[in-house]
């Protein structure tokens, strides 16, 4: 396995073989700990061969167990040593996943290949490599295994981008393509999932609070789904960033796994297992840069000025319905609202809910009302009176609308979303 070095590099490639393996060594940069853990989760995994979960949990430190099997096949791992994204490293979880892979492979006598994708602005692979062993003995078979482990994990941190932006999109896609065989494979995606490259661009306004239903519709529309045809697909550190980058709120981060995890399933994976452990620590230095994704702030109320509440997973709606996402998330946005009447009885609050051009103009007008009604509910019930507040539905006529019908008629995620709100007009 070559990983390729950021430009300008005058060390000679790095590479990673195991013992007993024709090809060349691949040497990595990690630190001793990081290797000791490796090794020690190898030992662990290779103890207990008759555990037919995959190895979960095997050995101290590897983090909590995943919530998929993993199948002894191929394992694609990408991740990028980008801007805006901490400095590459494997979670314990896909440091669990490739140990189960190697240690499984031993037993049933099989040679996976191991495939390292880099993540920027045009997605390549960085390098692979076929795990095999002609041990005579299980001794000289775990060393085997260990080498192969160690290489991989000193292979990670020397990552770095050599293209401007993250198109995760296609690494993910170059990554379900690199485990296609006759046995199902795994597919480890690490990155925070701001990609910024069409078709999936979150600098597109509203696109992050785009129903995951609509992002994937548009993405088959567009015939960019990956295709991962039965493949285990780990998903670790979505919504993590590094500066400039601006980190992404709770709601903000449950709607981006949501969404790379209805991506993966809707292009054929047969599990998706989210990794809860955080990734922190600086950007690389010295490498290409990356847009930086606006987010927008939570909504606030100020007298005479007109708040727009989005549809996002704060104080948004399930599709088609006036039913709050996250009610208790809502009540906390909405708190300072009803505050804010609570304050002065002469106090009033007008509330406009609009919609995307999507169904009837009657239909439309029906469902914006309902979510305005909704939150003057929610606003009543934090012990604001009735009679500060008036209710009116629009659709999507409105002054403000932007076109979220694209060519065919399809409807463009981005755009709808934003469509998507109750504007908050306030008086004194």
């Amino acid at each position: 396995m070559t990983l390729r070095r950021s430009p300008g590099s005058s060390s000679a490639p790095l590479r990673l073989r195991a013992s007993g393996s024709s090809s060349a060594p691949l040497r990595l940069r990690t630190s001793a700990l990081a290797l000791a853990t490796v090794a020690a989760l190898a030992l662990g995994a290779c103890s207990s061969s008759d555990d037919s979960s995959g190895g979960f949990g095997s050995g101290g430190g590897g983090g909590a167990p995943l919530s998929c099997p993993v199948p002894v096949g191929p394992m694609a791992i990408a991740l990028g040593g980008r801007a805006n994204e901490p400095e590459p490293s494997l979670p314990g979880p896909v440091q669990q996943a490739a140990i189960s892979v190697v240690s499984g492979a031993s037993d049933q006598k099989v040679q996976p290949k191991f495939t390292v994708v880099n993540v920027d602005g045009r997605p390549t692979v960085a390098g692979s490599d076929t795990y095999r062993t002609d041990a005579g003995n299980a001794i000289a078979a775990q060393d085997d295994q260990n080498a192969f482990l160690s290489g991989l994990g000193q292979a990670i941190p020397t990552l770095r981008a050599q293209t401007p932006e993250a198109d995760t999109l296609g690494a993910l896609t170059l990554a379900g393509r690199s485990v296609q065989g006759s046995r199902p494979g795994t597919v480890a995606l690490i990155d925070s999932g701001l990609s910024t490259v069409a078709p999936l661009d979150f600098r597109t306004a509203g696109l992050l609070d785009a129903p995951v239903a609509d992002v994937v519709s548009s993405l088959r529309d567009a015939k960019a789904l990956p295709a991962l045809n039965g493949a285990t697909v780990i998903l670790a550190g979505i919504g993590d960033v590094a500066a400039p980058q601006g980190p992404l709120d709770t709601s903000q981060r449950a709607s981006l796994v949501a969404l790379w995890k209805g991506i993966a399933e809707a292009g054929g994976a047969s599990c998706v297992a989210v990794v809860d452990e955080p990734r922190s620590g600086d950007a690389p230095s010295d490498v290409p840069p990356v847009s930086v994704v606006d987010l927008p702030p939570p909504p606030t109320i100020t007298p005479g000025k007109a708040t727009a509440l989005p549809d996002d997973g704060s104080v948004g709606f399930q599709p088609d319905t006036a039913t709050f996402r996250d009610e208790n998330a809502a009540r906390g946005v909405l708190a300072p609202f009803a505050d804010f009447l609570k304050q002065a009885p002469a106090r009033r609050i007008a509330l406009t809910g609009t919609t995307a051009r999507a169904g009837s103009p009657a239909s439309q007008t029906d469902l914006s009302t309902r979510r305005a009604e909704a939150v003057k509910g929610l606003l009543v019930s934090l012990g604001a009176s009735a009679d500060q507040i008036t209710t009116k539905g629009v659709g999507s006529q409105f002054p403000g609308y932007v076109d979220d019908v694209g060519p065919g008629g399809k409807q463009l995620p981005g755009p709808a979303a934003t469509n998507r709100k109750v504007i908050v007009e306030p008086s004194a």
